[in-house]
Formats: C-alpha cells, sequence, structure tokens
C-alpha cells in the first residue's frame, strides 16, 4: 500500500493549493481521503500565508465522487459519520473565510461535483464531465446541492440534473451558468492563476466581508438542507437499490433496479 498523501498541500503566493490524490480511482473519495481532504480545508482557511484556496485532482481528473467498493461494507453509523464530513467539507468551502476555485478536469461527478458546486469559483477545462449521478447508485444528493444547484442553474434545471442523473459536457456547463470560466485544458492552470492573482489584488478585508455578505441568507437555509438530505440518504443506504448499485459496479454492469 502507498504511504503517498490522499490529499496534497501546497502554499505559494497566497495561493493554497489543496490537490485530491487517488489518480488511480480518478480521486473517488474514500473515508481516508474525505478526512484528510478536510483536514487540509481546515490547514487552509487556518493558514496565515494562504488567502485563496484552488481545490483540484492529480492525474487528470477533479473527483469521481464516492468510493462505492468502500460504501459496500459499511455499516448505517458509518455512513452517517461519513456523510457528515463531506457536509463538513461544504462549510468549509462555502461558508469559510477565504474565497475557493474549483479548478475541473475529466470528471467532477457526484460527491466531487457536490464539492465544485461549494467552490465560489468553477473554472474548467472543455474536457471536464460533470453532473450528479446519485440516482443511478440508489442514492441522492448531499452537500446542500438541493440548495446550491437550484440557485446557480435555477429549478428547471436542477430538477433535469438531479432527476436524470446524466453526465454532461462542460459547454453544457458552461451555458446554463455553472461554470465561471472554460479554457482548453492545457490553459486550465493558467486561467486559475488569473482568477487568483485577479482577487489577491482586491481588498482582502473587502472580500471576506463580502462573501460574508453573500452567505448570510443562505446559512439557516443550507443546514436545514443538510439535515434533509442525511435523512434522505439514510432512507436510501439500507434499501435493495443501493445494494444492488454496489453489487452492480463491481461486476461492472448495469444495475436493475426494483424501487425496494
Amino acid at each position: 500500500m502507498s504511504n503517498e498523501p490522499l490529499v496534497l498541500y501546497t502554499v505559494a503566493n497566497k495561493i493554497a493549493r489543496v490537490v485530491m490524490n487517488r489518480p488511480g480511482a480518478m480521486n473517488a473519495m474514500n473515508r481516508g481521503m474525505i478526512t484528510e481532504l478536510r483536514q487540509a480545508l481546515e490547514r487552509a482557511q487556518s493558514d496565515p500565508n494562504a488567502s485563496i484556496i484552488v481545490l483540484a485532482g492529480a492525474g487528470g481528473n477533479f473527483c469521481a465522487g464516492d468510493d462505492l467498493k468502500e460504501s459496500e461494507h459499511q455499516t448505517a453509523e458509518d455512513f452517517m459519520a461519513l456523510i457528515m464530513d463531506l457536509q463538513r467539507l461544504t462549510r468549509l468551502l462555502l461558508l469559510g473565510e477565504k474565497p475557493s476555485i474549483a479548478a475541473m478536469d475529466g470528471y467532477a461527478v457526484g460527491g466531487g461535483f457536490e464539492l465544485a458546486l461549494a467552490c465560489d469559483f468553477r473554472v474548467a477545462s472543455t474536457r471536464a464531465r460533470m453532473g450528479c449521478v446519485e440516482a443511478r447508485v440508489g442514492m441522492v444528493i448531499t452537500g446542500g446541492t438541493s440548495v446550491l444547484l437550484p440557485q446557480l442553474v435555477g429549478q428547471g434545471m436542477a430538477r433535469e440534473i438531479i432527476l436524470m442523473a446524466d453526465i454532461f459536457e462542460a459547454a453544457i456547463a458552461q451555458r446554463i451558468g455553472l461554470l465561471h470560466r472554460l479554457v482548453e485544458p492545457e490553459l486550465l492552470e493558467a486561467e486559475v492563476q488569473a482568477v487568483a492573482d485577479k482577487m489577491l489584488s482586491r481588498a482582502p478585508l473587502s472580500i471576506h466581508e463580502s462573501k460574508k455578505l453573500l452567505n448570510r441568507p443562505l446559512e439557516t437555509e443550507l443546514e436545514r438542507a443538510f439535515q434533509n438530505e442525511v435523512e434522505a440518504i439514510m432512507r436510501c443506504f439500507s434499501t435493495a437499490d443501493a445494494h444492488e448499485a454496489t453489487v452492480a459496479f463491481r461486476a461492472k454492469r448495469l444495475p436493475v433496479f426494483q424501487g425496494k
């Protein structure tokens, strides 16, 4: 087993880079990675040398969501703790003082898509692919997505993204208002740097206070959404459909859902 960190943390020129580091699994989030990601984001929010957080993935993908191989053997208590930790990530990114930028390359689906929604800016390459795929695996959205996604794209488009559970191209994401910047893959790093540099040129206290003002109307609604999402997810957790999804994933076949 590799001793390499599951999340990499570096700081340079006032920018904290938090990089999900399971490239062989398309940066799918297992328990260890979620823990390290929370620790890295907490570190970034308190780091006096960092003013901006960039969240990215190693190996050409942002994050392919939750690791279904691990979820098959979780107890209800373990799964509840996992969901609560995922919601902490949203709080750290969205409600934290420092602005965050999602650098989206390759797949950003499921929990990975939700992480990107929690960031203040989303910059993607043209090869990025994203979507809420929970309905494909017998689960439902979390991370405050029930509030954040409709706010960004409207109720109608949010319902299509969540209920159809399609994976869509970055060009579509830009057209419906999910992305702030869309560039060719070789320009992604430079564009993220340009966004960060522009914010760094502004008055930092103004940035922090403005972010607080923007978040204030969201806070109560977001906490209510977290509770509603946990209740919905736990209702799905022990169903035959959820079990079928993990079995089908391991067998590399399409799941056969029965609605029970």
